[in-house]
């Protein structure tokens, strides 16, 4: 029988969907953020927290997982509050 798909979405460097990750903070499931465009990264994320003064946090990409973890814990409340807005969630 021949293969009806001889191409692998792995090999076709063409993107057929946008590339999104899960965002967390300090373990906690915030939200997607989708990168719409090439020029987009997920590093993104933390010039925006940047940006607005959050300057105490490890980021890591870890699959399609973007774990961000607060170094001062009582800012985890006020940058998840960043990332609804940044996220489109509220």
């Amino acid at each position: 029988m021949p293969d009806l798909y001889p191409y692998s979405a792995e090999a076709d460097p063409i993107k057929n969907e946008h590339d999104s990750y899960n965002v967390y903070v300090n373990d906690n499931y915030i939200g997607n953020k989708i990168l719409f465009s090439q020029k987009e990264n997920i590093q993104d994320v933390s010039d925006y927290l940047n940006n607005k003064g959050f300057y105490n946090f490890q980021a890591e990409v870890e699959g399609d997982h973007y774990r961000l973890q607060m170094t001062e814990l009582d800012q985890g409340e006020l940058v998840i509050d960043e990332l609804h807005s940044y996220l489109g969630l509220h």
